[in-house]
C-alpha cells in the first residue's frame, strides 16, 4: 500500500492565508447579511463566521496529510450527532440555550460546511471555481430578500463577493502555477496579489462611477419589492411585525400581503343614522419629492406641525399622552367634533401610532384574555375630526346616503373662494413646485382642467374627475394596476409616464399626480401616508379590519377654517376593498378604566386580599396627576386579576418589590368627581381605602430572554456613487500609508524593545532583529544561511563592521545562556547605533527610501528560513 506525499507546509500555509482566510471574511459578511433576515440566526454573524473558519482550517490541516475525505467526514458528522443526542438526554438550564437549541445545528452545520470548503482548497485544484459561484448565487439569494433602496445598499451587497470571486479564481491560479514555495514565491504572492486587487478596485470604481445613472434607475425600477407578499409601503421588522415606510418611491412594481395587521373601532357615523362614516388611518405625511429618484419623502420642519406622534408601546398601561398643540397648529375652528377609536394590534409594530386626522391623545389600554392570541397590544386615541371628512370619496360614492353627504360636504367647502390673507410661508410650503419641464407640463394640464372652474373644492373635483373619465368604449381611461410597468426610455419620469402615456398606476402615483396639479392651481395639499378604511359588513357596525394591502397614501387638502381633508383620487382597487379573508370576530371592548395607579408593591397579604402599593403616577378619569411625592395607597385584591407579562397568576405570585399598574373599573370611583388643578396627592387622600382593584399588571425583567432592540426610525441617508468612490479611494490610500509605513513602524519597535529590556537575554533578542530586519529591507538577504555565516560571510566584508562580534555575544547568551562580562555587556548595548549608522552611511539614501516604503521586504523577513535551519 503506498502513502500519497503530505502537502509540503509553505503551499499549505499559502492556501490558509490566501485562499481561507479571504473566505473567512466573505463568510462573515454574507452571514452578517443572512442574520438580517433570519431570526434563527439570532445575529452571531462574528461567532457564526468563526464556526466556518475553524471548519476550513482544521479540514486544511487535517487533509493536508492526505487523509480520505468521505470516512472522515462521515465520522464528523456522526460525532456531532452523538453529541447532540447526548446533550439533549442530559442537558439542563443552561445547556438548552445552546447545545438543544437551533443553535448547535447552526454550529454542526457551519463547522462542516467549513470542513468541506477546507478539504476542497487543499485537495481540487478547480475548487474555487464551484466557491466563487457559490458565493455569488448567495449574494443573489440575499439581494432577492432584500428591499434595496438605493445604489449604496446594491453595491454594499454585491461589490464583496464579486470582488472575492475573481480574486479566488486568480490567488488560486497562482498558488498552483507557482511550483517554488520558497521566499521568492511569498515576494511574488504578495506583489500580485496586492497589484490585482487595486487594480480589481480601481475598475470595479471605474463601471460603477461610468453606469452609475443606468444602475440607479434598475434599482429604482427594480428593487425594494423584495420577496412576494411584501408591501413596499411597508417594512417587516426581525420579529414580524410592520411599520410604515418613511419615504416612498414610485416604482415598476408593487408587492403585496395579505397579513391581518390590525383591527379598529372607529366611533363616527352619519349624524341621526347608524351607518358608519369610516375615516382613514393617518400615520404620517410626505410633503418632500426628490425629483431625481421620485421619492416621496418625509419632513421634520413642516409648518405648523399638526402631527401627533407617541409610542403607544413606551407608555405605561392605561396611562396617557396628549398634546393638544397639534389642535392649534391644525388651523381648523369650523365643524369640528373629537371621534374616539380603538386600535388593537395583530402584526402593525406597537411602537406605530395610527389615527384620524388630527390625532390629540392616546391611551394603551388592555386586550381581553381570549383575544391575546391574536391581538399583541391596544390603545384608544382620540381625535379633532372635521364633520366633512370621510373615506367616501371614490369607493361606493353611488349610495344614496353618501352622495348626499358628498354634495352636502362640497356646498359647504364652496364658501371658501381662495386662500387670501393665509401666511405666506404656509402658503410657499404647501404649493411648492419644481421647476422643471416636466412639472411645467403637469401644471398645463391642471390648468386646462380646471381653468374653468372658481373655488378650490371644484378645482378638486375636476381633477377627479379626470381620473375617473371613460372612452367611447365606456371603460376607464386612468386605471389601478399594482405593475404600472416602467417607461419606454429607462431614464424618463415615471410620474410622467403614469400621467401622459400609460395611465395605470397604484396609489402613490394618484397622490403625487394630484398633488403637483392642486399645488400647480395654488391649492395648499400634502401627501397622508397610513391605512385605508374600508367598510365591509353590517355585522359589527363601526369595525374596521386592516390588512397590509391596504397601507395606503392619499391627497390632504388645506381649506382655510376647515382644517386638512382627506381627498383619495385613486381609482378603484378591489384587492385592497375585498378582504382576502372573512373578517374576524372584534375583541371585547374593556371597560373605562376610572382609575389607574403606577407604582411599587410594597406588601401582600393573600389571606386578607390585600396589597400596599408605593404609588408615582395616577390617572383619574383620563386625566393625569402629578404627585409631589410618592403616596402609599391600600388596595382590595379580592376579585383582581393578576397578570405578569401577560400571563394569568395568582395573587400569591406578587412580590414585594414588583413594578406594575393597577386598575380599577369600579362604579365607585366613576361617582367620585375630577377636580380642577388638584393634586395628586390631594386626589390620593380622597380614594376609598383600600381601593377597589379590577387588574394587575406586573411587568419583570427576564434576564434569560434577549431584550428587544429598539427599532431604528430614522430613514437611511442615501449615499451617491461619488460618495462611495471618494470612500472607497480614500480607504485605499489610508491602507497604502500605513502599508508604506509599517515597515519603519517595526523597526522602530524593534529598536524601542532593544533600549527598554530589563535583561540581558531580551536586550540581545531585539537587537539581533531589529539588525537582521534593516538589513534585509535593504535587500540584503540571509537566504539559506546561518546568522553566524551571514555576519562573517556577507554583512562585515560589505560593510567592514563588526557584526561577527555582536553574533558570539547573541549566541553565547542564546544557546549557552550564560552571563556576560562587562565588556560582553557593553558591546551588546552599544553595537547597534553606530552598526546601523555605518550601514546607512554606506547606502544611498533613495536606496533606503524605496526599501523601506515597500512593506513586501517586510513579508519575506518574517517567511524566510528560521536560525536553525541553513548550511552547515
Amino acid at each position: 500500500m503506498s502513502i500519497q506525499r503530505a502537502t509540503p507546509v509553505n503551499e499549505l500555509l499559502a492556501k490558509l492565508i490566501f485562499l481561507i482566510l479571504p473566505t473567512a471574511f466573505i463568510g462573515y459578511f454574507l452571514l452578517w447579511n443572512a442574520n438580517e433576515y433570519y431570526s434563527f440566526l439570532e445575529e452571531n454573524a462574528i461567532q457564526q463566521a468563526l464556526y466556518v473558519m475553524f471548519g476550513m482550517t482544521a479540514a486544511a490541516i487535517f487533509d493536508a496529510f492526505r487523509f480520505r475525505f468521505i470516512p472522515t467526514l462521515a465520522i464528523l458528522i456522526a460525532g456531532f450527532y452523538l453529541v447532540y443526542k447526548g446533550l439533549d438526554s442530559m442537558a439542563t438550564g443552561e445547556f438548552d440555550a445552546f447545545f438543544i437549541s437551533v443553535q448547535f445545528l447552526v454550529f454542526a452545520i457551519l463547522f462542516i460546511s467549513g470542513w468541506v470548503i477546507g478539504y476542497g482548497f487543499v485537495r481540487l485544484r478547480y475548487w474555487s471555481v464551484f466557491i466563487a459561484a457559490l458565493m455569488l448565487a448567495t449574494c443573489i439569494l440575499l439581494i432577492a430578500k432584500s428591499q434595496l433602496e438605493t445604489v449604496y445598499e446594491l453595491l454594499q451587497y454585491f461589490t464583496p463577493s464579486v470582488l472575492y470571486s475573481v480574486y479566488l479564481l486568480y490567488a488560486t491560479e497562482q498558488i498552483y502555477s507557482y511550483k517554488d514555495k520558497s521566499q521568492k514565491f511569498w515576494w511574488f504572492m504578495s506583489r500580485r496579489l496586492l497589484l490585482f486587487g487595486l487594480l480589481a478596485i480601481f475598475l470595479f470604481g471605474g463601471v460603477v462611477y461610468l453606469l452609475k445613472e443606468d444602475i440607479k434607475e434598475t434599482v429604482a425600477n427594480y428593487g425594494g419589492t423584495g420577496k412576494d407578499g411584501e408591501n413596499s409601503m411597508l417594512k417587516k421588522n426581525k420579529d414580524g411585525s410592520f411599520d410604515i415606510k418613511e419615504y416612498s418611491r414610485l416604482r415598476s412594481n408593487l408587492g403585496r400581503s395579505n397579513e391581518l395587521l390590525f383591527c379598529a373601532h372607529i366611533d363616527n357615523f352619519f349624524e341621526g343614522t347608524d351607518i358608519p362614516n369610516p375615516l382613514y388611518l393617518t400615520a404620517f405625511y410626505y410633503t418632500l419629492f426628490d425629483t431625481t429618484t421620485e421619492t416621496f419623502e418625509r419632513d421634520s420642519l413642516i409648518p405648523n406641525n399638526d402631527l401627533f406622534e407617541p409610542d403607544p408601546g413606551s407608555i405605561p398601561l392605561f396611562f396617557t399622552e396628549v398634546d393638544s398643540s397639534v389642535i392649534e397648529n391644525s388651523l381648523a375652528t369650523k365643524l369640528r367634533k373629537t371621534v374616539d377609536v380603538e386600535i388593537y394590534n395583530a402584526k402593525l409594530s406597537s411602537n406605530t401610532y395610527i389615527a384620524p386626522n388630527v390625532g390629540y391623545f392616546v391611551q394603551p389600554i388592555a386586550v381581553e384574555k381570549d383575544f391575546r392570541d391574536q391581538f399583541k397590544s391596544a390603545f384608544r386615541t382620540k381625535s379633532y375630526v372635521s364633520e366633512l371628512n370621510s373615506a367616501y370619496f371614490i369607493y361606493n360614492s353611488e349610495e344614496k346616503q353618501l352622495r348626499t353627504f358628498q354634495e352636502n360636504r362640497f356646498e359647504v367647502l364652496r364658501k371658501v373662494k381662495g386662500y387670501k390673507g393665509m401666511d405666506k410661508k404656509f402658503m410657499d410650503y404647501y404649493t411648492y413646485m419644481p421647476s422643471d419641464d416636466k412639472f411645467n407640463k403637469i401644471s398645463e394640464l391642471a390648468h386646462s382642467i380646471s381653468d374653468s372652474t372658481d373655488t378650490p373644492v371644484d378645482q378638486v373635483l375636476d381633477i377627479r374627475d379626470y381620473f375617473l373619465q371613460k372612452d367611447e368604449n365606456k371603460k376607464q381611461i386612468f386605471t389601478y394596476t399594482d405593475n404600472p410597468g416602467i417607461p419606454d426610455i429607462p431614464s424618463a419620469s415615471k410620474l410622467m409616464y403614469f400621467l401622459f402615456e400609460n395611465k395605470k398606476g397604484y396609489c402613490a402615483y394618484y397622490a403625487g399626480a394630484t398633488l403637483f396639479m392642486l399645488r400647480a392651481l395654488g391649492i395648499p395639499s400634502r401627501i397622508a401616508v397610513g391605512f385605508l378604511t374600508v367598510d365591509r359588513s353590517d355585522k359589527n357596525k363601526g369595525w374596521y379590519w386592516y390588512y397590509a394591502d391596504q397601507a395606503h397614501a392619499w391627497v390632504q387638502v388645506y381649506f382655510p377654517g376647515y382644517g386638512w381633508l382627506d381627498f383619495d383620487t385613486t381609482v378603484g382597487n378591489e384587492d385592497a376593498e375585498q378582504s382576502p379573508q372573512p373578517d374576524g370576530t372584534p375583541p371585547m371592548q374593556p371597560p373605562r378604566a376610572w382609575l389607574a395607579a403606577e407604582g411599587t408593591v410594597l406588601d401582600v397579604d393573600t389571606a386578607k386580599k390585600l396589597m400596599n402599593m408605593k404609588v408615582n403616577h395616577i390617572i383619574f378619569h383620563d386625566k393625569e396627576y402629578k404627585m409631589d411625592s410618592a403616596t402609599n395607597l391600600s388596595m382590595d385584591m379580592k376579585i383582581a386579576a393578576v397578570y405578569i407579562d401577560s400571563v394569568d397568576v395568582p395573587l400569591k405570585n406578587v412580590r414585594q418589590g414588583d413594578k406594575g399598574t393597577a386598575v380599577s373599573y369600579a362604579m365607585a370611583l366613576k361617582n367620585m368627581p375630577a377636580y380642577k388643578n388638584e393634586k395628586g396627592n390631594a386626589l390620593a387622600k380622597r380614594l376609598p381605602s383600600p381601593v377597589p382593584v379590577d387588574e394587575l399588571y406586573l411587568q419583570r425583567s427576564d434576564t434569560s430572554k434577549p431584550q428587544p432592540k429598539p427599532q431604528n426610525q430614522a430613514k437611511k441617508k442615501t449615499i451617491s456613487s461619488t460618495q462611495i468612490l471618494r470612500i472607497t479611494f480614500g480607504t485605499i490610500l489610508a491602507l497604502l500609508l500605513i502599508a508604506i509605513l509599517l515597515p519603519s513602524i517595526i523597526y522602530r519597535y524593534y529598536r524601542f524593545r532593544h533600549k527598554t529590556a530589563k535583561d540581558d537575554g531580551s536586550s540581545a533578542y531585539f537587537a539581533y532583529r531589529a539588525m537582521n530586519y534593516y538589513l534585509h529591507q535593504l535587500g540584503i538577504y540571509r537566504a539559506d544561511l546561518t546568522p553566524m555565516q551571514y555576519a562573517t560571510k556577507v554583512v562585515d566584508p560589505m560593510f567592514g563592521t563588526k557584526f561577527t562580534s555582536f553574533m558570539n555575544v547573541y549566541l553565547k547568551k542564546k544557546y549557552a545562556n550564560l552571563p556576560l562580562n562587562d565588556n560582553e555587556r557593553k558591546l551588546l548595548h552599544e553595537f547597534i547605533a553606530p552598526f546601523i549608522s555605518s550601514i546607512r552611511s554606506q547606502t544611498k539614501w533613495s536606496k533606503r527610501l524605496v526599501r523601506f516604503i515597500n512593506p513586501l521586504h517586510t513579508i519575506g523577513f518574517y517567511v524566510q528560513p528560521s536560525d536553525e535551519t541553513g548550511t552547515k
